[in-house]
């Protein structure tokens, strides 16, 4: 008879278990949504979850702003050179490849400088403090090389 009694209570509740279920089932769909819960009526009752939802679209939208008001920003003094410009964009180009040219020399004349004279100061002293000495001996001076720069001197 333990067994009777323990398949009853068990029946009963499973039964009860799925009477609850169905009873709430009923309920829910028996519930009348409001205008802006039909279109969502799987979550009509979380509110928290839709608020969350439209809190990430909005700071997207936002995000998404800022960002193209940065690029127009960066964009604005730009221009794209078209067939009239050509020649004009052509001729800026060529400055600019002589004046990259002419740093490069100018550099490579003051390491030929610095190097002939940490040779020379190497022959003559072998101390460390000489060396120094020699490669600041052999430093030019803004001006210098500025001055180097606009003579083309290679």
């Amino acid at each position: 008879m333990d067994e009777d009694d323990f398949e009853e209570t068990s029946n009963a509740k499973k039964k009860d278990s799925t009477d609850a279920f169905s009873e709430a089932m009923t309920k829910i769909l028996a519930s009348s949504l409001k205008g802006a819960d039909k279109k969502q009526p799987i979550m009509a009752r979380s509110k928290g979850t839709e608020r969350k939802i439209e809190d990430e679209k909005l700071e997207y939208k936002a995000r998404k702003m800022l960002s193209a008001e940065k690029k127009a920003q960066k964009e604005r003094g730009r221009v794209i050179p078209d067939y009239t410009t050509f020649d004009y964009e052509k001729r800026l180009r060529k400055v600019a490849t002589r004046g990259v040219v002419k740093l490069f020399n100018a550099i490579r004349t003051q390491q030929k400088a610095t190097e002939v004279a940490v040779t020379k100061a190497t022959e003559k002293h072998k101390t460390l403090a000489s060396l120094e000495k020699a490669r600041n001996v052999s430093t030019m001076s803004k001006s210098n090389f500025l001055d180097l720069l606009k003579t083309g001197n290679s």
